[in-house]
């Protein structure tokens, strides 16, 4: 009787294996094809000539907020200007063609006016550009104060109004009415 069991027994592991090894033919190399293959969807890779894409210019110099910006295709030099913030009172924009069109990776470089200064504001001091000797010349500020104002410049950025002057150590309000007529952005 110990053989006849242990005969059944092994038809039973034999027919166990069998259909184990049936079921992973349907997954592996599924003979029926009862699964459906389905083609990955096509990629489609953006141009900067694709109609309303958008481009990267880097814009520099007497800017207000020198980078990396994405602006619109077929924009043209003064769009990228005005994304950074448009330009300084000093900037020299008669030799820049602000009407020229702008290419994918453009460096636009608006310069300085060699004199640094705005024509409006002859005898002011440009808080965003000038040295610690020039603003040494404003009333109340000797080198140390010139040297905090410079220091804040270099962690904060340019300054967008004559008001964040406050903003720098030892510029009182007071301090500051007696400047603010002698200084200009």
């Amino acid at each position: 009787m110990g053989t006849d069991g242990d005969k059944r027994r092994a038809i039973l592991l034999c027919l166990c294996i069998a259909c184990v090894l049936m079921g992973l033919s349907f997954f592996v190399l599924d003979p029926l094809s009862l699964r459906e293959e389905k083609a990955p969807p096509p990629v489609e890779v953006a141009r900067p000539s694709d109609k309303g894409g958008t481009i990267l210019v880097y814009v520099v110099g007497a800017v207000k907020n020198p980078g990396v910006y994405e602006i619109p295709e077929g924009s043209h030099y003064y769009d990228a200007v005005k994304a950074a913030g448009d330009v300084l009172p000093y900037a020299d924009v008669n030799g820049v063609n602000m009407a020229e069109p702008v290419t994918e990776s453009m460096k636009i470089y608006i310069p300085l006016d060699p004199y640094m200064k705005d024509p409006g504001a002859l005898g002011l001091v440009n808080i965003n550009t000038a040295g610690a000797k020039e603003l040494e010349t404003l009333p109340g500020v000797g080198k140390v104060t010139a040297e905090k104002i410079i220091a804040y410049r270099e962690e904060h950025g340019w300054f967008n109004s004559k008001e964040d002057l406050k903003h720098v150590p030892s510029i009182s309000d007071g301090k500051f009415k007696k400047l603010a007529d002698k200084i200009t952005l």
